[in-house]
């Protein structure tokens, strides 16, 4: 796999600039306002060939048809194997460009530059781009890491709550997962202070398994639950609150096959109830949720696979495979207790 060199600090984006003739800044019409024609002016200052692609933000926009009219833009131009890709943006950007890097000419040079809390700790770390489709999130994409990523934590400063809200989510999933003595500092408070420590635990766990055949599957807790959500919701419940749902969804299975504490389940629920979350779960035919859930890209043989804790800060190993299946009957019986502690969208 290719290395990847994160820089991280406050004002790193103005102290360093990527190294190309051509770039390629791919961002969404929010960012390109905030940040990413600042950049187009001083990259072009330097003598860079710059083209500026933004579309509308939003989930629905990480499709095969925006990634394909990206790839006909730079096309349209001319442009060959020596264009970087810049992706400036939260995680829908991030994704969506590294999508496009890793195929476009069979692969260009990618640099990223995460703009949202979500993207600084999770979705920019790793090197896993992709789209989504009506069938699922994430299904289609590569293993495609960036030459560089600059995180600087100053660009968060125009950030919504609601922003910070899903970003945070992300990094109670490290602690939940990896790290008790993050919970607890997360807990007293912490919050800008510990994005480097989020960005230092999914490093580990990607250098460990870069191609998700065993431990970097831990990173999915709450995410088989939370992405089939965020699919039926038609993407109108935000990614931090599906898996915010989603992992207390996966701490009740958890505790339903003996290995997690109710208590410890009680404790989850709360954690995200205190964080602002309105915790309502859509209207959804159950049919529809159980066949994207099936769809997973853990499972196997049409069957849903999942990420369960044993206590806080640790999951179950199951033997190295770090998930495992969940019959129907279970899994009809946390999505009608989700129902019952949780409120439903009108």
């Amino acid at each position: 796999m290719m290395h990847t060199k994160v820089v991280f600090g406050r004002g790193v984006v103005r102290k360093n600039r990527v190294q190309a003739k051509r770039v390629a800044i791919v961002t969404d019409t929010t960012v390109e306002k905030l940040v990413g024609k600042g950049i187009e002016r001083e990259l072009k200052e330097e003598g860079v060939e710059v083209a500026l692609l933004s579309f509308p933000p939003g989930e629905r926009e990480k499709s095969r048809a925006r990634k394909e009219a990206l790839e006909d833009a730079l096309m349209e131009r001319g442009w060959g194997r020596d264009v970087l890709v810049l992706g400036i943006g939260g995680g829908v950007v991030t994704d969506l460009a590294g999508f496009l890097a890793a195929t476009y000419c069979r692969g260009v040079p990618l640099a990223l530059i995460p703009t949202t809390l979500l993207g600084m700790v999770d979705a920019a770390i790793g090197g896993k781009v992709g789209v989504n489709t009506p069938f699922g999130k994430n299904l289609i994409g590569a293993y495609y890491p960036p030459t560089s990523i600059f995180v600087d934590p100053d660009l968060l400063s125009t950030l919504p709550e609601e922003e910070i809200r899903n970003g945070k989510t992300e990094m109670w999933k490290y602690g939940l997962i990896a790290s008790k003595a993050l919970l607890d500092r997360l807990e007293k408070g912490a919050l800008y202070e510990e994005i480097a420590t989020c960005i230092a635990i999914k490093q580990e766990i990607v250098k460990k398994d870069a191609r998700d055949s065993g431990l970097r599957r831990i990173l999915n807790f709450g995410h088989t639950l939370g992405h089939a959500i965020e699919t039926v919701s038609d993407y109108q419940i935000s990614h931090g609150e599906a898996i915010a749902m989603g992992m207390i969804g996966e701490a009740y299975l958890s505790y339903e096959l003996g290995y997690l504490a109710r208590s410890e389940v009680d404790w989850i629920h709360e954690l995200f109830r205190k964080e602002g979350f309105s915790l309502k779960l859509p209207p959804f035919d159950p049919s529809a949720f159980f066949a994207t859930l099936h769809r997973d890209k853990k499972g196997e043989g049409k069957k849903a696979r999942f990420v369960l804790l044993e206590e806080l800060g640790h999951v179950a190993p199951f033997d190295g495979e770090y998930c495992r299946f969940i019959e129907q009957p279970l899994l009809q019986k946390t999505l009608d207790w989700m129902y019952d502690q949780l409120e439903t969208l009108s």
